[in-house]
């Protein structure tokens, strides 16, 4: 198993982890502020509970996701280490 394609197939998932969240998180936001206006006409249909909860999670994965990186670019720096 070649060292360098799994840790950069691991800065790779990594990072896709990274923008599916602030993908979702975008999203989420814009639920909000649609929520808000929504509630003007209508505020029994003012629900942001689900997407405050979503914003929550998904910094959460976008903060594990950055610690999946920085753990492969250890890992790279440390077998350079080790081979130089």
């Amino acid at each position: 198993m070649d060292v360098g394609s799994v840790s950069g197939s691991a800065v790779n998932q990594g990072l896709i982890g990274m923008q599916r969240s602030q993908t979702e998180i975008a999203r989420s936001a814009q639920q909000i502020v649609s929520a808000g206006a929504t509630q003007r006409d209508n505020p029994a249909q003012n629900d942001v509970v689900e997407p405050l909860v979503n914003i929550k999670a998904q910094t959460q994965i976008f903060d594990a996701s950055a610690k999946i990186i920085k753990a492969a670019d250890e890992t790279i720096g440390t077998l350079l280490k080790t081979t130089a």
